[in-house]
């Protein structure tokens, strides 16, 4: 793991380090920017993804006519409407962070496995080597000292560096 808080940036200030806190339909940034600010909110987006495929679906799905016979089946979607929110979302997260690239130097990725791999194939080559740390755990709904609590050695680090308790 490279160290996280305590390097300097070659201007001579404390890196900025973005903690991504996400599941398949929130996120959160925690950011760690300036002296005694503590961490705080960034960014805070929803998706539809937490509903169920029923109340995403607007109306009845595409109807196609039985070949041998007069009945009509609907057309099931090739993606899942509840995959699709998800793939939108993380889309979403991903241009977020390459349009704020310049406001931080490190990110810390916490979501669960597929969300987690996901964001990572979705950021350039660039973004993705900011990628200090990554857990696959969903903390979306801890504080945020708990999450710093559950990063371990580099949460400590954050809320030291950054005059918290």
């Amino acid at each position: 793991m490279k160290s996280v808080v305590a390097a300097k940036s070659a201007r001579g200030k404390d890196k900025r380090v973005w903690v991504i806190v996400a599941d398949g339909g929130q996120a959160r940034i925690l950011e760690s920017d300036t002296a005694h600010a503590g961490v705080s909110v960034r960014l805070d987006i929803n998706s539809d993804a937490r509903q169920t495929g029923g109340k995403l679906a607007a109306g009845r799905l595409p109807r196609t006519q039985e070949s041998s016979g007069s009945a009509r089946h609907g057309i099931e979607p090739r993606v899942s409407l509840k995959q699709h929110e998800k793939d939108l979302f993380v889309a979403r997260l991903a241009d977020y962070l390459k349009g704020s690239r310049s406001r931080f130097d490190q990110l810390v990725i916490v979501a669960p496995v597929k969300i987690n791999s996901a964001l990572k194939a979705a950021l350039p080559v660039a973004l993705a080597e900011r990628v200090v740390m990554s857990r696959n755990s969903d903390m979306t709904w801890m504080s945020v000292p708990e999450v710093l609590k559950r990063l371990g050695p580099l949460g400590a680090q954050i809320q030291k560096a950054r005059g918290g308790s």
